[in-house]
């Protein structure tokens, strides 16, 4: 990996964990929020509660990872590196599926801008800076 590339990356992770963090931050909220609860839910209207909770659980273990990467930027594995854009993935594909298959997407266009940048940012950061071939 080129010596140029670790600063590029690690600006792009660090703009893909400051948008992570922002949505976890507003997600864990809704693990208290009354509002968000489910009050049709037969099983307890708190449940939704729960699953916020939870999905801002593994949006901070997924954007620790990322800050992983960005640390370890010059020492990474590929089998680390490759479990790391693993989670990305699925993380960001959270994000952005269930707006073509139901219909569903952030209720406010500035979480939109959110999840776009941390998105092409964390994408756009692993590859940068994706372990050289060469080196192992």
């Amino acid at each position: 990996m080129t010596r140029s590339r670790i600063p590029t990356g690690r600006v792009l992770l660090l703009f893909a964990v400051l948008a992570g963090f922002t949505s976890f931050w507003f997600t864990l909220q809704f693990t208290w929020t009354p509002e968000f609860q489910a009050t049709a839910l037969p099983d307890g209207p708190t449940h939704s509660n729960y699953h916020a909770f939870r999905g801002a659980m593994l949006a901070l273990g997924v954007n620790l990872l990322l800050a992983w990467v960005g640390i370890r930027a010059n020492a990474i594995r590929l089998e680390s590196w490759a479990i790391v854009v693993f989670m990305a993935v699925f993380y960001y594909a959270g994000w952005w599926l269930a707006w073509p298959i139901w219909g569903l997407h952030a209720p406010y266009f500035s979480a939109e801008v959110v999840h776009a940048v941390g998105t092409v940012c964390g994408l756009a950061g692993l590859a940068t800076l994706k372990p050289d071939l060469k080196a192992l």
